[in-house]
Order: structure tokens, then C-alpha cells, then sequence
């Protein structure tokens, strides 16, 4: 009885701490790095930055606009 206590204190010990670190990132906005911009696009928030693949869809555009890129015909998010 004595080592399955120790067995279970030990497995919370290592569980809650894990489980509070998760749930203050998950409420924290992403940011891959520093050179991106979070944009809300028709597809969820983003982070764009020159270079990174866009979508031709509608709505995309705007959205790209508002963030101060736009999507050249290669596919690719280029700045205004």
C-alpha cells in the first residue's frame, strides 16, 4: 500500500505541473517569430511574414492587405 502512495504522489507531483504550464501557453497568442505579424484571416490567425506560402481564396486578400503584405502570383506573401 505504501508504494502504490508513493507511486501516485509521484505521478501528481510530476502531472499538475506539466498540466498548468500547458494551459498558460495555450492562452498565450502564437508568435513563431519575431519577425511576423499576427493577422486574422478567413482561415483563424496567422502569423505572416515575406516569403511564407498564401492562399488566392477569397477573403485572403483583404486580409493580407490589413497586415501590410499581399500574395504574388507565385504563391508566395510579399510587403506592400
Amino acid at each position: 500500500m505504501k508504494k502504490y502512495l508513493a507511486t501516485v504522489a509521484t505521478v501528481l507531483a510530476v502531472a499538475v505541473p506539466m498540466a498548468s504550464d500547458s494551459l498558460a501557453t495555450a492562452a498565450q497568442p502564437a508568435i513563431a517569430t519575431a519577425s511576423c505579424t499576427n493577422a486574422s484571416t478567413p482561415g483563424g490567425t496567422k502569423c505572416l511574414a515575406a516569403g511564407e506560402f498564401c492562399s488566392h481564396k477569397p477573403g485572403y486578400a483583404a486580409a493580407y492587405n490589413r497586415a501590410g503584405f499581399k500574395c504574388k502570383a507565385n504563391g508566395h506573401l510579399t510587403y506592400r
